[in-house]
């Protein structure tokens, strides 16, 4: 029995041993640096194995994407050493209020105008930077203004930056 139990705790004890890729270590130090990131040595092991599977998956993709298979570039960034569902947990906080009404209509598709397949409003001078809204938990406000900033620019021809906390802000009792 106690054979067993030192043979089970071997077997945990040689799996907890992970090899990284050598040629990916300047650049975990370099995203490490750039997005502020520090870790206990445990926490350090998991981080790292998730952000090689990401580094792999965002090579893959983009190999793809130059053999026209895929119609956008991914890149690393400073979630790229989180698990998606630990992403899912922390920023997506969108959380309806209890008792909260909503008021939905049904969209009716355009018959007499000729919508493009696609546009992208960058190339149009109508979005402004990306804002990181962290674990604001207020989605909605990013999009609103996102939208009323391009539509004031189509208006007025001048990019304004519009505020999500002043939405937040006057949107009600939290």
């Amino acid at each position: 029995m106690k054979f067993l139990a030192f043979f089970a705790l071997f077997v945990v004890a040689a799996s907890r041993h992970i090899q990284f890729d050598p040629e990916l270590n300047e650049h975990w130090e370099n995203f490490k640096k750039v997005f502020g990131k520090v870790y206990d040595e445990t926490e350090e092991v998991n981080r790292r194995m998730i952000w090689e599977q990401r580094v792999s998956d965002v090579v893959r993709h983009n190999l793809r994407y130059d053999l026209g298979l895929h119609s956008y570039r991914k890149g690393i960034n400073e979630y790229s050493d989180m698990e998606h569902e630990e992403f899912v947990r922390i920023f997506n906080g969108f959380r309806r209020q209890p008792g909260q009404k909503t008021n939905s209509s049904t969209w009716v598709p355009v018959f007499n105008v000729q919508i493009p397949d696609q546009v992208d409003w960058r190339t149009k001078g109508l979005v402004t930077p990306v804002k990181n809204q962290q674990q604001c938990g207020s989605c909605w406000a990013f999009s609103t203004t996102g939208s009323l900033e391009g539509q004031h620019k189509k208006k007025t021809g001048k990019l304004v930056s519009l505020s999500e906390q002043n939405l937040v802000d006057c949107s009600g009792p939290e």
